[in-house]
């Protein structure tokens, strides 16, 4: 099968991966993606090796197939990437989002969920996923909460970009430029009255503009766009295994567990790329220097070796050992925040929602990309 699959085919991801997971892993975990000029990696214990070897696998040649690295921390390598990292940093720690970040959250996903209550037919995206995220990054990073609504559309624009050339359209385009001019409208701002958000942290830290509006895009892309897709796929995951939602409501103290095999489940960023820095061979294949290799997350976290029944929605699984945030120096910023959005809502979820389903026989609309696993749109009813 060597050089017929196409590993950046978005409707590949939009239909059912895993068994083009299981395949790959099974007899080409080092898998020659020809036509791209790649190679598919879909082992859990060969992507955490490569996730933790920056000195082979640098991240500096594209973080993205066939895309060049841009200026941003996700583009670069230590201690460039740590020293950018370690601006933010404390603002994401889990004590620091828990403390500063929850009462809000809460509030909003109350009012987003009792909204939808009221209608009793709602768009899981549109009005319950989507504007929590892109809310939440839209204050840290200094906006208004009024401008959720086109941080939202901008995200959704950008984001499939990140599938390959091929993704790159003019509508991407557009929204990239319109975005990155309010953030350096914004900036503007803040070098003159600077406030306790993002964009005053990267102006105090004299980053150009360039610099600023990649990182603000990283942090949009990252903030509000994962987190929707996960939110969304466990409302389904939890329409669909009832008896699950039972399990999950009568016991509470499976929340930190169930958060993580949401994510797990989910995966909504499916791969990453790293490029080799010299001349190596993995299974067998010879990996020339400069060649990208796909880290498939989605194929990770269906791996057997790493999780019993992998295929099996479980709340009950024990926390742990998913890539879905990745690993080592690139292990996602923004992971806690994400858990606290994910266990705020299906708190609040379990505690009003009494049952959901499908509005319609399609039910999720998948993305079809080779980045996110994204949900565009998912008619459900809702009562309480």
């Amino acid at each position: 099968m060597t050089g017929l699959l196409d590993l950046l085919d978005g409707d590949l991801y939009a239909g059912d991966p895993d068994p083009v997971y299981a395949w790959l892993r099974e007899h080409a975990p080092a898998y020659h993606d020809v036509g791209n000029g790649l190679w598919g990696i879909s082992r859990h214990a060969d992507i955490s090796a490569i996730e933790r070897d920056p000195k082979l696998w640098t991240s500096t040649v594209g973080y993205r197939p066939q895309l060049p690295s841009e200026p941003s921390m996700i583009g670069l390598d230590d201690p460039e990437h740590a020293e950018r990292r370690r601006l933010l940093y404390r603002r994401f720690t889990p004590r620091h989002v828990r403390e500063r970040h929850s009462g809000h959250i809460r509030e909003f996903v109350v009012e987003l969920i009792d909204r939808a209550l009221e209608r009793g037919a709602v768009d899981a995206v549109a009005d319950l996923a989507a504007p929590l995220p892109a809310r939440v990054i839209g204050r840290l990073l200094g906006f208004p909460d009024e401008d959720w609504p086109r941080l939202k559309h901008w995200s959704e624009c950008t984001i499939v970009a990140g599938g390959g050339l091929r993704y790159v359209t003019h509508e991407a385009a557009v929204a990239a430029v319109e975005y990155g001019a309010a953030v350096l409208e914004l900036a503007a701002e803040r070098r003159a009255r600077p406030k306790d958000d993002l964009v005053s942290l990267w102006c105090a830290g004299h980053y150009d503009d360039d610099m600023l509006a990649n990182e603000a895009l990283l942090l949009l892309d990252g903030g509000a766009e994962t987190t929707r897709t996960v939110i969304a796929t466990a409302i389904d995951a939890l329409i669909r295994h009832p008896a699950q939602w039972r399990l999950l409501r009568e016991n509470r103290e499976l929340m930190e567990g169930a958060v993580e095999e949401f994510i797990r489940w989910t995966t909504p960023i499916l791969n990453m790329c790293r490029a080799a820095t010299r001349d190596t061979c993995l299974h067998g294949q010879r990996i020339s220097a400069g060649q990208q290799v796909l880290l498939m997350y989605g194929s990770a976290n269906r791996d057997p070796e790493v999780f019993a029944d992998p295929g099996l929605f479980d709340v009950t699984r024990k926390p742990g050992g998913h890539l879905a945030f990745g690993l080592g120096t690139h292990f996602c910023l923004g992971a806690a925040l994400a858990r606290l959005e994910l266990r705020i809502f299906f708190e609040e979820w379990l505690d009003r929602v009494g049952s959901a389903g499908w509005a319609d026989q399609e039910g999720p609309r998948i993305l079809p990309n080779a980045f996110v696993r994204g949900v565009t749109s998912f008619p459900i009813t809702v009562a309480g």
